[in-house]
């Protein structure tokens, strides 16, 4: 009896759980602030549901992701409580808080979704529904931005945060949940809705004004497309012009603001080379360099405002590096580099690990190229980026990562390219 009664009460939190995510997720676009919120109450929801089935515990499909992810959670916590203090990088400090309560909330989500052999939690037209509510939400919040705003670059709700930038990786993020769902799709016309994704996506890309977002989709979908077009044994040709027309399209309408960003990038190595590091791309270049040199005798972890003074030491050596000082409040724009500036080699093992994990879980367990290419996503954007700093962007492709998930789980004995 008392056995029934735990089957029951985890069979609603399991519910709960899936709504709170799907909830969240559907509010990432407008408002990730409540997102984060959200997952909190999701990832203490599946914390519940874990400590009822304990007993039941063992290794799933997930299990190196998930213990990936809490460690990496973990150490961000701890980090945070050793190094934190008042001072000008405070925001940076908090950064870590945040996605650090991000991983422990999101490996506990995907643990108790993978540990039930059959999980029978909403249904694929859930899923569905969520997508085109994304879809519809990007393009009206989108359009009123760059028609009517007139705004130079569409930001969503991230302005005065990560702005444009977290809003391009939000977006993509959110597109490739999008596909993994629509290629499950048993309608007929399920190719022209995911070539018709791409289209407006990269159109809301493009308006972005991210760089590292407009060459990295376009890539990451094109390979998607080469190894559906290999593994189903033919060619659609009328698919593939559909797609080479949408991106010809999208770069023709979008022109204009590809050739701004095409000649800020050359003008900005440019000045690079002349010892002026105070542009976008330079300001860059010379973060990645004085964070390397910065983390040379950090063995194991070093505070912000310690790793800042290095930094200056650097600059003051090297004032061709100036464009650095600007940012150093902040992250350092590459995943690599900001982690070994503060918590050095064992936190790039641990990304390191996570990459590995997930490259496994999508590939060997659930045979999923789409996931795949999500996580190439996160490491390409993570060149001039981090993803795993603050909340904005860790929230988003944490929901997208826990949905796409679920749904796999739900279709894992379907044949269907995932």
């Amino acid at each position: 009896m008392i056995n029934v009664e735990r089957d029951k009460v985890q069979f609603v939190l399991l519910q709960l759980l899936f709504g709170l995510c799907a909830i969240a997720l559907g509010c990432v676009v407008v408002s990730p602030n409540l997102s984060a919120k959200i997952l909190g109450l999701a990832g203490v929801t599946a914390f519940i549901i874990f400590l009822l089935d304990i007993k039941n515990f063992r290794k799933n499909d997930a299990f190196w992701l998930c213990l990936v992810l809490l460690i990496i959670g973990i150490c961000d916590l701890v980090w945070y409580r050793m190094y934190k203090v008042d001072s000008e990088a405070i925001n940076s400090y908090r950064a870590y808080l945040e996605v650090g309560k991000i991983c422990v909330f999101g490996a506990f989500s995907i643990f108790v979704f993978v540990n039930r052999n059959q999980l029978n939690v909403g249904s694929n037209k859930i899923h569905m529904l969520l997508v085109i509510a994304l879809q519809v939400m990007i393009v009206v919040y989108a359009g009123y931005q760059h028609l009517f705003l007139e705004n130079q670059r569409v930001t969503l709700s991230l302005a005065g945060g990560t702005d444009a930038t977290g809003a391009a990786y939000t977006i993509a993020f959110i597109s490739f949940y999008t596909i993994l769902v629509l290629q499950h799709s048993s309608s007929r016309w399920k190719e022209l809705f995911i070539l018709g994704h791409f289209f407006i996506t990269f159109l809301v890309l493009v308006a972005t004004e991210t760089r590292a977002a407009i060459l990295t989709y376009p890539i990451i979908f094109f390979a998607l497309l080469v190894v559906k077009l290999y593994k189903e044994k033919h060619i659609p040709w009328k698919g593939v012009a559909v797609f080479l027309i949408a991106l010809l399209a999208g770069a023709f309408m979008m022109k204009d603001n590809l050739v701004k960003r095409y000649d800020d990038f050359n003008n900005d190595i440019v000045s690079y080379d002349k010892a002026n590091s105070a542009t976008s791309v330079g300001a860059r270049l010379a973060m990645w360099k004085t964070g390397l040199a910065a983390s040379k005798n950090n063995y194991l972890w070093q505070s912000t405002d310690e790793r800042n003074v290095k930094i200056i030491a650097e600059v003051n050596k090297d004032p061709s590096l100036s464009g650095a000082l600007g940012y150093i409040r902040g992250h350092l724009h590459n995943e690599i580099v900001e982690t070994l500036s503060v918590k050095g080699p064992s936190g790039v093992i641990l990304y390191i690990l996570f990459v590995i994990s997930l490259g496994w879980y999508a590939l060997r367990k659930r045979k999923s190229i789409i996931l795949f290419a999500f996580l190439v996503s996160i490491v390409m954007f993570g060149v001039g980026g981090v993803m795993f700093y603050s909340k904005t962007t860790p929230v988003a492709w944490m929901l997208t990562l826990i949905m796409s998930v679920v749904f796999l789980e739900q279709n894992k004995h379907r044949t269907v390219i995932k």
